[in-house]
């Protein structure tokens, strides 16, 4: 059994995919392959702007998929889910990473900790300048190394692709 989080910009892009709706329910369908839902992605998805009828569609379309595909699978925020957070940005900055606790990047953070906190397999991101750059991937690896969490797997956005694209239909 794969448990599996998709980063914020999966989302986006499997909406815009032509194929979408028959990864969504090849996604959604398989046994072995659980997507879990985090409080975070769900308000990243919730922030963005209303200012026309297509945004506001779009946010809402994002908001469908995203509770399709997560169903019942959600993992809680927690204060040991930003303690851990905060770990990978102290380090990070230590070892010379640019982004501020501010930027995406402690959304990713986020995410990853509760990743790691939970025992998930596989984070699938289309983000290789933040939550997958090597500094960051140090880092997890470093600050979940002496807090005794196994750190996951990142795939890219493109496997995902290839694997629910070439199943049988």
């Amino acid at each position: 059994m794969l448990r599996v989080i998709f980063d914020t910009n999966i989302y986006g892009r499997l909406a815009s995919e032509p194929d979408g709706l028959t990864l969504e329910e090849r996604i959604r369908n398989e046994k072995y392959f659980i997507v879990y839902g985090y409080a975070p992605i769900r308000q990243e998805i919730r922030n963005i702007p209303k200012s026309s009828k297509l945004s506001q569609r779009n946010r809402m379309l994002l908001l469908n998929l995203y509770d399709k595909i997560t169903g019942n699978h959600l993992l809680p925020d927690s204060i040991k889910v930003n303690h851990l957070a905060k770990k990978y940005f102290d380090y990070y900055q230590q070892s010379g990473g640019g982004y501020s606790w501010q930027s995406s990047i402690k959304f990713d953070f986020m995410i990853v900790a509760c990743a790691s906190i939970h025992g998930l397999d596989i984070i699938y991101s289309a983000d290789n300048k933040t939550m997958s750059n090597k500094t960051a991937i140090k880092t997890y690896h470093h600050i979940n190394l002496n807090e005794y969490y196994r750190t996951p797997h990142f795939l890219k956005y493109e496997e995902l692709l290839e694997q629910f694209r070439n199943q049988s239909k």
